[in-house]
């Protein structure tokens, strides 16, 4: 595993772009163009190869109220990016000895439900503990109306009074409480409150000024305005809600200080590198199945490139590919709003990834005659189908599980007004035994789906008879 070279942080920030003009001007256009097409006020964008800062450049304005332009110093609200800030503090008490991953739950929380029983710490950090996703956590607290502020004893209280979705470690569901709760196990086991620990463990010695733990009350230096989209109007993005243990995705932060963490959690400064190695494997299931998230981070791999990431609601996204010494930071200021419209700010990091590692896109290949019409047509048959909540035989039951009302919905809003459904390329991945969701692949097909509103791409993995083992989609 690569490990990027820490020469001093004060000197990896202070080191001249290393990017040639071609090039920078290739990612300029891409993200001012992606800016423009998605509505984004204001970006910041952060690029480091082989241990040197590339580029590292604010875009757009983050305050529109008041023109404020962005720099590599303004400060965002990561959401859930913050949540790698959590896993890692989980694992330096684990490097100490004060928690263990497969110990239950209950160990460090006695309040906890008795249904908690079988959960571990490792199936909180890898979401398959089987506690509820968006939408569907903290419910008890929703019946008075949302209110501004709320103590860890009023969401401990609710997060019991949820109901669980599987038993522990079936399967992969993205959850906030999940990791609320690891923010009382810290607090638990470390003796100090998450944001101290946080403070003193990371942020201070890393030389982190301007990333802190979320304090809406706090005058926060260079803090950009939050944006989204309502009714197809750039509006302000009223996220003033706050608690006391913000563990699932209360960290603010900017590009040039997430360099420096990036920088230093590869160089062992923070956890071991075993201890990274460990976060950055994909959780095994109950059945022998595994599912490309780690500890706080997505872990995946493609068109050969390991790639590590991860996304927050409110339009941040930190990608990592450790093989090709890569790392890309992207910050922006248009997020999301459950049950609002579906705002689009995610998905660049990877696409200036794929302006710096060769044949990572796949808009980039030649275009070439479609193989296999009948394959093409039959799998836009089963996102169609998929959008209609209707059951395909070409669908791996491992896969069926993961069609949540939120996909379902998107892909019939993108397919609503598709034009075109094209072959792009397949990758034969059958030397690499490459398995997903449980299922053996030989190859991962590729499709460009253009409509009213974007051009997307789709990754299709296919058994040796056809079947979809698992889906994704990105824009390019």
């Amino acid at each position: 595993m690569r490990r990027h070279r820490l020469l001093g942080l004060l000197l990896l920030l202070t080191l001249a772009p290393a990017t040639s003009p071609a090039t920078a001007d290739t990612i300029d256009d891409y993200i001012q163009t992606e800016m423009k097409a998605r509505r984004i006020p204001g970006l910041a964008l952060a690029v480091v190869r082989n241990g040197t800062v590339t580029k590292i450049q604010g875009y757009g304005v983050a305050n529109l109220e008041h023109d404020v332009p962005v720099t590599p110093d303004t400060v965002f609200e990561l959401a859930s990016v913050s949540k790698q800030f959590t896993a890692t503090a989980i694992m330096l008490l684990v490097e100490a000895g004060k928690v263990q991953l497969d110990e239950p739950i209950l160990t460090y929380l006695t309040r906890g439900r008795e249904t908690w029983k079988g959960m571990t710490v490792r199936h909180l950090l890898t979401h398959t503990s089987g506690l509820p996703t968006l939408g569907e956590d903290f419910k008890a607290l929703r019946p008075g109306g949302t209110r501004k502020d709320y103590s860890t004893a009023q969401l401990f209280d609710a997060a019991t009074k949820d109901t669980l979705s599987f038993t522990a470690g079936a399967r992969f569901q993205y959850s906030d409480v999940g990791y609320f709760v690891l923010g009382m196990i810290i607090e638990q086991a470390s003796g100090q409150r998450y944001r101290e620990f946080l403070e003193e463990r990371f942020f201070k010695p890393l030389g982190m000024s301007s990333t802190s733990v979320v304090d809406h009350w706090k005058i926060l230096r260079h803090r950009a305005a939050g944006y989204t989209l309502r009714e197809n109007e750039l509006v302000n993005n009223r996220r003033v809600t706050q608690s006391e243990l913000p563990s699932w995705g209360g960290v603010f932060s900017s590009v040039k200080d997430l360099v420096i963490w990036q920088a230093a959690l590869a160089a062992g400064r923070v956890v071991k590198p075993a201890t990274l190695a460990q976060m950055w494997t994909p959780v095994r299931l109950n059945d022998g199945a595994t599912y490309p998230y780690g500890f706080g981070w997505f872990v995946d791999e493609r068109r050969r490139h390991r790639w590590i990431s991860h996304s927050g609601i409110t339009g941040t996204e930190v990608s990592e590919f450790p093989d090709d010494g890569l790392t890309v930071v992207v910050l922006a200021n248009l997020g999301q709003t459950l049950g609002w419209t579906r705002v689009n700010a995610w998905g660049l990091t990877y696409g200036v990834a794929g302006r710096h590692i060769a044949g990572l896109l796949v808009g980039s290949e030649t275009a070439r005659p479609d193989p296999d019409a009948a394959l093409t047509q039959r799998l836009r048959d089963v996102l169609a189908a998929i959008g209609r909540s209707e059951n395909s035989p070409l669908v791996t039951p491992g896969l069926s599980q993961y069609f949540t009302t939120f996909i379902r919905q998107l892909l019939t809003e993108r397919l609503s007004t598709v034009k075109s459904f094209t072959f792009v390329a397949c990758d034969d991945v059958r030397s690499r035994a490459t398995e997903r969701l449980g299922v053996a692949v030989d190859r991962v097909c590729h499709y460009r789906l253009i409509n009213a509103a974007e051009t997307r791409y789709y990754s299709f993995w296919l058994t040796g008879d056809g079947r979809i083992a698992d889906i994704w989609s990105s824009t390019e």
